[in-house]
């Protein structure tokens, strides 16, 4: 799954929590964070903090995939 903005890292979080069959606070319990933190997270918040995000992406079994995006050439315009 592509994901291109912290929504989409929310829900991708949430649809596998929720393929788990786990609850919120079952996966704050698990990623060390609070279920309020998860909320937020899952709901899209811009300010969460990076670290605790890769702590739930961890619990949750799911992993980060950095690629480079190609870009058309300018005509240098």
């Amino acid at each position: 799954m592509r994901v291109r903005s912290v929504l989409e890292v929310g829900a991708a979080a949430r649809d596998r929590r929720e393929a788990l069959g786990w609850s919120q606070q079952v996966l704050a319990e698990r990623a060390g964070v609070t279920r309020e933190w998860v909320v937020r997270f899952e709901g899209g918040k811009a300010s969460v903090r990076l670290d605790r995000v890769f702590d739930v992406i961890t619990a949750l079994d799911l992993v980060v995939d950095l690629e480079v995006r190609t870009r058309p050439e300018s005509d240098g315009s």
